[in-house]
């Protein structure tokens, strides 16, 4: 509960900043009204050519939060939910951190199920993850209808839809399943936590062909940052990052 309040404080503090600029800025223009759009693929005035926006989901609260943005890969208007790039964030965390989210926006982070719920119940989403490994090779795979269920229903992944790309689907396994950390144990195993078996957190069955949220580095059979129809689960990734935005009539 103290890292929650100390983040949720963190993002207070960043979202105030944003606002006291959103208000000079529009004040000097004479617009009253702040203008925030429901994602990175509608930009708000004050940032709409910065990774870091500010947007409004009715079904997560009135109140405005700020998000990482993505505007360059594959035509843009991406909002990032997972970042991982150098380990310097523990993903191995209880189930109120991954509902409420945590980490530095500008670095690794995990935005949150409860905003993950809101944004793809909103309105129908697309799914790309980015992946590199620790050569420098870079594979992506796309799903054009991404969506979470609520909490009462586990934040469980409830839909994917088609997908695309040369990173291989290694989330169709996990299609359907419950979110698991190491204090709420979701999974399909029988004897196990997966996420308390593997450090971290995720979708899992029993236990993952992905596991983007492992620990950073480590070649552990599923412990690392795995995506089994790339790298297999004895290779950690480098990079990894997973974005949503509105699913568009032609890609």
């Amino acid at each position: 509960m103290i890292a929650v309040r100390v983040e949720q404080e963190r993002q207070g503090e960043l979202l105030e900043g944003l606002n006291e600029k959103a208000d000079s800025y529009l004040s000097k223009i004479g617009v009253e009204t702040k203008l925030y759009g429901k994602s990175c693929a509608e930009p708000s005035v004050l940032t709409q050519h910065s990774e870091i926006n500010v947007i409004v989901v009715p079904e997560y609260s009135k109140n405005p939060f700020v998000v990482a943005c993505d505007q360059l890969s594959q035509g843009g208007g991406w909002t990032i939910f997972l970042r991982r790039t150098d380990g310097s964030e523990e993903f191995f965390r209880d189930w109120n951190d991954y509902k409420n989210g945590f980490g530095k926006l500008e670095n690794e982070f995990f935005l949150g199920l409860d905003k993950l719920h809101a944004i793809t119940s909103s309105q129908a989403q697309e799914l790309l993850v980015l992946l590199e490994d620790n050569e420098g090779e870079r594979r992506y795979q796309m799903y054009d209808n991404f969506k979470i269920g609520s909490e009462q229903d586990g934040f469980n992944l409830e839909s994917l839809g088609n997908t695309s790309g040369n990173a291989g689907d290694a989330l169709a396994t996990h299609l359907g399943q419950k979110f698991t950390t190491k204090d709420r144990d979701n999974d399909k195993h029988a004897t196990a936590n997966c996420a308390t078996t593997y450090s971290s957190a995720w979708w899992y069955t029993a236990c993952h062909h992905s596991n983007l949220a492992g620990k950073y580095g480590d070649n552990t059979h599923g412990k690392g940052i795995n995506w089994y129809q790339w790298k297999g689960h004895t290779y950690s990734l480098k990079r990894a990052q997973m974005m949503i935005r509105p699913k568009r009539q032609c890609n």
